[in-house]
């Protein structure tokens, strides 16, 4: 049996930045260039501008920064801005766990979550599980994915 890993979140700092742009980059650089799209100039821009310390949270495992995730909350949604691990500690149930709570604080809250991820992305299989649904299945390289509290809508 898979044992649950503990790990702790603390809000981050502005100058934590530099942290969180290296593990973006080393998540973001493999996925865009399988695309063809990679552009590091823009992305650390793109980055850089949407980057907020006030919706950021480190990921700590043992005292250990292992990752960032932020997260805006707007009055019927919150956006999965980034969420992002080292590659160490990918696939150990972590980002599991942290959406799940989000979903569940959502749920409570009667929000949907929203996020963006690579086509190519593997999380996505992750996000699916979780009840997401890619809004535009055609967009490239990019797509969007919603979480609804009350299930897909019906027909």
């Amino acid at each position: 049996m898979k044992q649950e890993q503990r790990f702790e979140l603390r809000p981050a700092r502005r100058d934590e930045f530099a942290f969180a742009e290296s593990i973006y980059i080393d998540v973001m650089r493999p996925l865009l260039l399988g695309l063809n799209s990679w552009n590091e100039a823009a992305r650390r821009g793109a980055l850089r501008r949407s980057f907020k310390a006030s919706d950021t949270s480190i990921i700590t495992l043992n005292g250990m920064d292992i990752g960032w995730m932020q997260v805006s909350e707007r009055d019927t949604d919150y956006n999965i801005a980034q969420i992002h691990l080292l590659k160490e500690y990918c696939g150990r149930g972590i980002g599991t766990q942290l959406i799940n709570a989000l979903l569940e604080r959502a749920r409570r809250e009667g929000k949907t979550v929203s996020l963006s991820a690579v086509r190519t992305n593997r999380a996505i299989r992750l996000y699916e599980r979780l009840g997401f649904r890619v809004i535009e299945p055609d967009a490239t390289p990019i797509i969007d994915m919603v979480w609804d509290p009350y299930g897909p809508p019906r027909s």
